[in-house]
């Protein structure tokens, strides 16, 4: 059942296309991340969704009702979209249980203190309940803001930049506590990043943009096994082969980009290359190839030498 429904949406500032014509359909309970490097309009989209921003044309309905636009209200924003911003929204001098209780001022006190101990136990926050943000880590204060947003039980939740501050322990530790959260509370949810790591065993959609054009939309691994053009490869992972190269083989000829993780050493195979470097990164080696005149990029788990000549074979991805 589909709870967001965006058709044919706009929105230019100076005559610049921030947001040129996008649809989309988000069902309930799903969690779709948007792609794109700086600029790419996905920010914008967001505080459009958010009712922050005005459209210049086009619908956005939430549960089959028109989303009111700034224009039309007293105060922007829509009381079942909860946005969270990069700079965490949290009260400085207030503890993390204040700053959730916050959210929740106008309701009876025993709901209230109920719904503050649900939300830190599932949030893993109990025991920093009665600290200030700055006395919290990055992961922490970032949950502790989420939670927060979704006090109030919102239908939709949109996260601008949600793992940005945080260093790779930390993110991976976040985003599974996100994701727990999210699921736990049972809300949708619309995330913007520019790192599809970030998109990566969180999201259920993947909408991918450029200059305020939607390039593509559908599950990351449709995404990345079946991009629709070169832009859309790389941003959703490394590459090794521009649409330039051409390998031949006796019985076809490969023409496309490729993934490194395509590549497999064959000693049989007649596509024969030259190990240019190779790099330690832990769980497999990242190995260079020389193979007529390009260089391309593949995985092993294998050391091999640089110098060394070696057949591959391409594994197709689908």
């Amino acid at each position: 059942m589909s709870l967001l429904k965006i058709n044919n949406l706009h929105k230019s500032f100076e005559g610049v296309k921030a947001v040129n014509d996008i649809s989309i359909t988000l069902e309930k309970g799903r969690i779709l991340a948007i792609l794109g490097e700086s600029g790419s309009g996905k920010t914008t989209l967001l505080h459009l969704i958010a009712a922050l921003y005005e459209p210049d044309s086009g619908t956005l309905l939430l549960d089959n009702e028109r989303i009111t636009p700034p224009s039309e209200k007293l105060i922007a924003g829509h009381p079942d979209i909860k946005l969270v911003r990069q700079d965490y929204g949290l009260f400085p001098n207030m503890s993390i249980r204040a700053n959730i209780a916050y959210e929740l001022r106008y309701y009876e006190e025993n709901y209230r203190n109920e719904r503050v101990d649900k939300l830190l136990e599932i949030s893993g926050l109990t025991h920093v309940q009665h600290h200030v943000p700055r006395q919290v880590s990055g992961g922490e204060q970032q949950r502790a803001t989420i939670v927060k947003a979704i006090a109030e039980e919102p239908k939709l939740l949109l996260l601008d930049e949600p793992f940005s501050h945080l260093d790779a322990v930390n993110k991976r530790r976040l985003k599974n506590e996100v994701l727990n959260l999210i699921k736990a509370e049972e809300v949708s949810c619309i995330f913007v990043t520019h790192d599809v790591t970030d998109a990566y065993g969180m999201a259920d959609e993947l909408l991918i943009m450029q200059n305020g054009n939607a390039l593509q939309l559908g599950s990351p691994e449709e995404i990345y096994r079946n991009p629709s053009n070169q832009y859309v490869a790389e941003i959703t992972g490394e590459t090794s082969l521009s649409s330039e190269l051409k390998l031949s083989t006796q019985h076809s000829e490969l023409r496309t980009f490729l993934r490194p993780s395509q590549i497999r050493v064959s000693e049989k195979s007649a596509i024969k290359g030259t190990v240019v470097s190779v790099k330690f990164l832990g769980a497999y080696y990242e190995v260079i190839l020389e193979v007529e005149d390009f260089n391309l990029k593949m995985y092993s788990f294998d050391k091999l030498n640089v110098g060394e000549k070696i057949g591959i074979k391409i594994r197709q991805l689908d």
